[in-house]
């Protein structure tokens, strides 16, 4: 059985339904399809692909085109090199921002491990079941396996999913990819303990509508987190590392980013305190909190992030300041009960 197969096999062991209408779905060799609606959703390379709608950077064509050239040579690489090859063969990318990307997948277990550290933990972890929207390359699921027995792995991008499971087989684990948008969730009502999206809620269409359907999966008293950057910080936007991204009006922000970065600033949208807030209104005990910087990724800063990092790091751990890094504090971990 080869590891398409065998995501395949594991799938066949999940509730699933159809994303649109949420009917009753009929599954064959090449395809799924929803008895209620007749939507068909197709199986690539072992994944099925449950979208609506296509991966924001990409579309469906050019995402299909990439996940064909990542499995057309992903015996040819170990897990770094894949991921190296891939950002090598994306022309779209700045030079300047490839290196960044690269680390930042290469170092995603070191920074789970911390991620991991903050859930809410207990006695019967191992039997929770666990859903990470937007898993990407599986930097959390790996770590993640460790401490929780049923985990599935979504995401919109077909190609990271293909990248994803060279990690999972190099790490000899076992678990489901899906294909889907965070919006229109193929599962079932009540299904999952637990809900994760890390780095995953600012690059999405419709936010309210990826918490509203994580509020409608999980069970009662199912928890969800997510991580994510702050608009309002006094530290670089982390995706183009630009100063002041993010205190301009919407609208300005692209021209902004083009003018000092030279790149388009598109599908793109975080979140202040007070808009995540909002968007949470639906769960109870929601805290927020401001997670420690791994010593990992502060080996990659410049000698004035690591003395940005040493005064957060300071701060953080006075409770007179905590008003200040809600409004200003560089990433939110926010925790919510249902």
């Amino acid at each position: 059985m080869n590891d398409f197969d065998k995501n395949i096999s594991l799938i066949e062991t999940l509730h699933l339904c159809c994303s649109r209408c949420k009917g009753q779905l009929q599954k064959s060799t090449k395809e799924y399809k929803c008895i209620a609606c007749n939507k068909i959703f197709p199986i690539m390379y072992g994944i099925p692909d449950f979208r609506l709608f296509g991966d924001p950077y990409l579309g469906f064509e050019n995402d299909y085109a990439r996940t064909k050239l990542i499995v057309e040579n992903m015996n040819r690489f170990d897990f770094g090199g894949l991921v190296k090859f891939y950002w090598n063969n994306s022309h779209e990318t700045p030079d300047s921002l490839k290196e960044k990307f690269i680390r930042t997948v290469l170092l995603g277990e070191t920074k789970a491990k911390e991620i991991l550290k903050s859930l809410p933990r207990a006695r019967d972890d191992m039997n929770h079941s666990i859903l990470e929207i937007g898993c990407g390359t599986g930097g959390f699921l790996v770590p993640a396996s460790k401490h929780y027995k049923s985990i599935v792995g979504v995401d919109i991008a077909l190609r990271w999913l293909a990248v994803c499971s060279k990690r999972l087989k190099e790490s000899n684990i076992n678990i489901p990819l899906i294909c889907c948008c965070a919006e229109f969730l193929p599962f079932p009502d009540n299904c999952f303990d637990q809900v994760v999206a890390c780095a995953t809620i600012e690059h999405t269409h419709d936010q309210n509508a990826i918490i509203n359907e994580s509020h409608r999966v999980l069970k009662e008293n199912g928890t969800i987190f997510i991580s994510t950057p702050n608009r309002f910080s006094i530290s670089v936007e982390p995706h183009v590392y630009l100063w002041g991204v993010g205190f301009l009006p919407r609208k300005l922000m692209g021209l902004y980013v083009k003018l000092f970065k030279g790149v388009e600033y598109k599908n793109k949208r975080l979140l202040s305190y007070f808009e995540l807030k909002k968007l949470f209104m639906r769960f109870k005990d929601v805290k927020f909190s401001f997670p420690d910087i791994d010593d990992a990724s502060i080996t990659q800063f410049t000698p004035w992030e690591k003395l940005q990092v040493l005064i957060y790091r300071k701060i953080r751990k006075l409770s007179i300041f905590k008003a200040l890094l809600l409004v200003f504090g560089p990433v939110y971990y926010v925790f919510g009960r249902k």
